[in-house]
């Protein structure tokens, strides 16, 4: 790997699987692999040599180019395949030579190379081969980090815990429709990021979007240049939009949106995961492992990096899908003047920190603990405080204090027991007639698990429509 790649500044991505699929080597490799697939569709079609596919072919491997010399020259042509044809050129007459070809045919395999083709096409082809190919360790991990979340939903559906509006203590709920919600994002997310990794199209229109080199050549041949693109779209595993995209961005933007849920989805469960694990919550834990989540200076932290991971990513993904969009909005005539430049980076990134969160996440949600206990007793700090809606609504009609009735004397109860002194029970108990309202009653209203509404009902429609969707098949 080219050390300044390598993501020392980048801890949600150093070392995965999207860092990989990502890395300059892959964008090279992409692009000789579009380069390469061209050649063979045109020898296929008879309009090259089998020889100088087979020589192309041999050529279109990174291993054979210097990627710091090709990105210091990316810079007179402000693309990178520019420098990489030119040497995929000289390589492709020296596999040719080497196979035995004589000087005439090693240069007719090297001019067959880019036959008909522009910068655009390579570069957007490219980066979309590069999607589909981080989106198979994407998907997988999203699969994974779902069926886990499913599994906690449904382990806990009976789990009592707190509910927390604006961070302060709302209702009682459980854990269990709490990881629901999250399996709700997480699978929603990954079925549309699936769904626009399946549709990432080829992008082939010549220099101007109109392939009129490539109709010159075709003439009388009885070929069409829709068969050859089809061919090529095949060949490699994207989709044949019919006619190129070039200026026109949605594409690109589509798929980065797609990729940005994914980032947000798994952030939602990192958030939650975060306050949880505080010492003094103590409801959550992320899994352990060697090495993860020590501190360089206090040896008693298990700091929850995963999570923490998650949230950088988020924070970062916005600001890279502004720029995609930002950039397709500035695109305009035949070919973007800087917009389509500033793409490239900004959907890398993309790429990378969904492919990065997915894995994190998969981790994160096969390895969670919960505590129940723990749950339970934060519950208990607010007392009967935490079912304030319930009373209001049910014993208002009931309440009277010397000083007000109704829903005033539920307030003014409210507010003395959270000024201290007797609790709401007790007030409650004094304000409300024993023959409108029984002890057994007043128990019953008070009872947290009593009051969790439509939860179950909710967790089983999350994990039915998980269950439904794409991402199992």
């Amino acid at each position: 790997m080219d050390p300044s790649d390598a993501g020392l500044l980048d801890p949600v991505s150093a070392g995965s699987a999207a860092a990989r699929a990502t890395g300059d080597a892959a964008f090279v490799q992409a692009m000789l692999d579009v380069e390469a697939a061209w050649v063979q569709v045109l020898a296929d079609a008879g309009l090259a040599e089998a020889s100088a596919a087979a020589a192309v072919a041999e050529a279109a491997d990174v291993a054979r180019y210097d990627l710091a010399s090709i990105a210091e020259r990316t810079r007179d042509g402000a693309n990178a395949l520019i420098p990489l044809l030119a040497d995929l050129r000289a390589a492709t007459r020296e596999t040719a030579r080497a196979a035995g070809a004589d000087e005439d045919s090693a240069a007719a395999a090297a001019a067959a190379v880019h036959r008909g083709a522009t910068s655009q096409d390579i570069v957007d082809t490219a980066l979309m081969l590069v999607a589909r190919r981080a989106g198979e360790a994407l998907t997988a991990d999203l699969a994974s980090a779902a069926a886990s979340l499913a599994a906690l939903a449904e382990a806990h559906r009976g789990t009592l815990c707190v509910a927390r509006s604006l961070t302060q203590h709302a209702l009682p709920t459980t854990f269990g429709l709490r990881a629901a919600g999250w399996l709700s994002s997480v699978s929603t997310a990954a079925d549309r990021a699936r769904s626009a990794l399946a549709a990432a199209p080829l992008q082939w229109g010549g220099a101007a979007g109109t392939l009129a080199a490539l109709v010159d050549s075709l003439a009388g041949t009885g070929l069409t240049p829709a068969r050859l693109t089809r061919a090529l779209a095949e060949r490699l595993s994207l989709t044949d939009p019919g006619a190129p995209w070039h200026t026109q961005r949605l594409p690109v933007t589509a798929l980065g949106a797609a990729l940005a849920d994914v980032v947000v989805a798994a952030a939602r469960v990192g958030n939650d995961v975060l306050l949880g694990a505080r010492p003094e919550v103590g409801e959550l834990r992320e899994p352990t492992s060697a090495g993860r989540g020590g501190s360089s200076a206090m040896p008693q932290k298990q700091n929850p990096v995963l999570s923490v991971t998650l949230k950088q990513a988020a924070i970062e993904a916005p600001a890279r899908l502004g720029q995609l969009y930002a950039a397709a909005a500035a695109a305009g005539e035949e070919r973007p003047d800087g917009g389509w430049h500033a793409e490239w980076s900004a959907l890398r990134s993309l790429i990378r920190a969904a492919g990065a969160a997915a894995e994190q996440l998969a981790a994160l949600a096969a390895g969670l603990q919960a505590d129940p206990e723990r749950m339970r007793r934060n519950l208990a700090l607010t007392g009967d405080l935490v079912l304030s809606e319930r009373i209001m609504a049910r014993l208002a009609p009931h309440a009277s204090t010397p000083t007000a009735s109704g829903k005033a004397a539920v307030t003014e109860l409210v507010r003395t027991a959270l000024a201290g002194g007797e609790s709401l029970r007790q007030l409650l108990r004094a304000a409300v007639d024993p023959a409108a309202v029984s002890d057994a009653e007043l128990d019953a209203l008070l009872d947290p698990a009593d009051y969790l509404g439509a939860s179950d009902a909710f967790i089983d429609h999350h994990l039915e429509t998980y269950r439904k969707l794409t991402l199992h098949d």
